[in-house]
C-alpha cells in the first residue's frame, strides 16, 4: 500500500522521483491517455484513480498534503472546468477498475470474487470525490 512507501523513491526516465511527486508523471500519462482513448478515460485515470488515491495518502502524510494544490492545479490546467464537471457528474466508481471496466464487466468481476465489498472504504471514497469536486471546480 502507498502509505508504507512514503519515503521510497522511484526511477523514472533515468531520474529518481520521490513518491509524493508522482502526480507529475501521472499528469503526463493522462495527456497520453487523452490522445489515445479520449478525455473521459484520461479523467477516469487521473481523477478517479490517481487523485483519489493521492488524497487518501495525503490524509496521513504531510509531504503528500503539501503537493495536493499543485496536483489539482495541473489537472485544472490540463482539462476544462466543463470536462471535469462532466466527468464528476457521471462517475460511479473510482480506482483502477472504475474507468477500465464497463458496469457489466465490473459486476462479473465482483461476482467472480475479483472485487471485495468495502462499504466503509466506498463511503470514504465518495467523500474524497466530493472534496475533489470542490477543489477542482473552484476558481
Amino acid at each position: 500500500m502507498w502509505v508504507y512507501a512514503l519515503h521510497i523513491c522511484a526511477w523514472e526516465e533515468g531520474a529518481v522521483t520521490e513518491f509524493h511527486m508522482v502526480w507529475v508523471a501521472q499528469c503526463g500519462a493522462a495527456r497520453a491517455i487523452r490522445t489515445r482513448w479520449g478525455t473521459q478515460k484520461a479523467l477516469g485515470y487521473l481523477i478517479g484513480e490517481k487523485l483519489v488515491e493521492f488524497m487518501r495518502v495525503a490524509e496521513r502524510a504531510s509531504e503528500w498534503r503539501e503537493q495536493l494544490p499543485m496536483f489539482v492545479g495541473e489537472i485544472k490546467r490540463l482539462f476544462s472546468s466543463e470536462e471535469i464537471r462532466q466527468y464528476l457528474d457521471e462517475i460511479h466508481r473510482v480506482g483502477p477498475l472504475g474507468h477500465v471496466l464497463t458496469d457489466e464487466q465490473f459486476e462479473e468481476f465482483r461476482a467472480a470474487g475479483g472485487v471485495e465489498d468495502d462499504p466503509v472504504g466506498d463511503a470514504e471514497d465518495v467523500l474524497r470525490v466530493e472534496r475533489a469536486r470542490a477543489l477542482l471546480l473552484t476558481e
